[in-house]
């Protein structure tokens, strides 16, 4: 079972964002470019804890010996975007969606329930994916709606598969081999700063 990333506080900094798996190649007799828009986009994170008391900051570094560095994995939610608002779920309608549309259903009737930019997650534990919106999400008499987002899906979802729109989640690994509590910074007993990086995993 995947479990969330154990923080003793909220971060001081979060910091989230989908990079792009986009290629240019640079014709070097006339300069024109030809750009491949390919899959694969990813998120990727860094967030700073500060003032940490160094007992409880050793219960994460912990837990991050026990991912074993890039092999194992964990969720985690942008403190930036909550969302805390949207106290309401929805689930995929029907089979064999794919790419960067989902019908959804479930949904509070007839309501802009979310706006291009905010994010919602596509089911849950290992296939855990985070995606954000790129249109409003508007839902209809029969609390029905389509959903617009990227990256595109890289699981098809069963029909009925959970989204969530409340601290969405995705699912990371680190981002290297050297996240420990031994990269921070100490003061008398306090962890002063401590940066942790990761990126999607799938």
């Amino acid at each position: 079972m995947t479990v969330p990333l154990p923080l003793p506080k909220r971060p001081k900094r979060s910091n989230f964002k989908l990079v792009p798996n986009s290629q240019v190649h640079l014709n070097k007799a006339n300069n024109a470019t030809e750009v491949y828009d390919l899959e694969g986009a990813y998120w990727e994170f860094e967030i700073e804890l500060a003032n940490v008391p160094e007992r409880e900051a050793l219960a994460l570094d912990a837990f991050i010996a026990s991912l074993r560095g890039q092999v194992g994995t964990f969720t985690l939610f942008d403190y930036r975007r909550e969302q805390l608002d949207k106290d309401f779920t929805g689930y995929v309608r029907g089979e064999n969606q794919d790419g960067n549309t989902l019908v959804i259903d479930g949904l509070p009737l007839n309501q802009t329930l979310l706006v291009a930019g905010e994010r919602m997650q596509v089911g849950v534990g290992q296939n855990t994916e985070l995606k954000i919106l790129t249109s409003d999400l508007v839902s209809d008499s029969l609390g029905r709606a389509t959903v617009v987002f990227e990256s595109p899906l890289r699981k098809i979802p069963a029909d009925n598969t959970l989204i969530t729109f409340k601290q969405p989640r995705g699912l990371f690994r680190l981002a290297d081999n050297n996240q420990g509590i031994d990269s921070a910074e100490y003061k008398k007993g306090i962890v002063t700063s401590w940066k942790i990086k990761g990126r999607e995993a799938f």
